[in-house]
């Protein structure tokens, strides 16, 4: 999409960005009943945490412009670490576009400025969650490279004890 911007978010854009944060966990929890849903407290908290990642040294947040609104943003962050290899890891932990704006690469320029941040960082792997019923994240992601090493599973708590209390009656 040419005439597009591509720029790093700012402190004037807080106040978009926490509205983007919003839709994005919406559409989170769209796919799959079972994602944790985000409470009144947390959506009071978006605007220190979208602040706190604009201010983190090893953390980038940039933004999509088009005509003067933001249509998108992605944040991930960097980390070096010396107990596992690889040691440099790049981590995409939000990635979202304006429903009316996808499909035309916005999202993959997004993906392509952050990584221009991650190589000045030696970055060695790059890693994302996604929620396991977005067609659409698994679609992009998997056409960028990604593959899975690792399932995450949730159990409400009453359901585990109950079942483990099956078990023991079985016994």
């Amino acid at each position: 999409m040419r005439d597009l911007l591509i720029r790093s978010a700012e402190r004037s854009d807080v106040e978009e960005l926490v509205r983007l944060r919003l839709l994005f966990q919406r559409h989170m929890e769209r796919p799959n009943p079972r994602v944790w849903r985000i409470t009144k407290e947390g959506e009071a908290h978006l605007r220190e945490e979208t602040e706190e990642m604009l201010a983190k040294e090893d953390g980038r947040m940039l933004v999509a412009v088009k005509d003067g609104v933001i249509v998108g943003f992605i944040y991930g962050e960097f980390s070096h670490r010396t107990t596992y290899t690889p040691n440099n890891i790049g981590r995409i932990s939000i990635l979202y576009v304006r429903e009316e704006f996808r499909r035309r690469g916005i999202g993959k320029r997004l993906v392509e400025e952050l990584c221009r941040f991650f190589a000045s960082k030696n970055v060695e792997e790059v890693t994302l969650n996604y929620i396991i019923g977005n067609e659409e994240a698994e679609g992009f992601w998997g056409a960028l490279g990604f593959k899975s090493v690792r399932i995450g599973a949730n159990i409400r708590f009453e359901r585990l004890m109950e079942y483990l209390s099956s078990i023991d009656s079985q016994s």
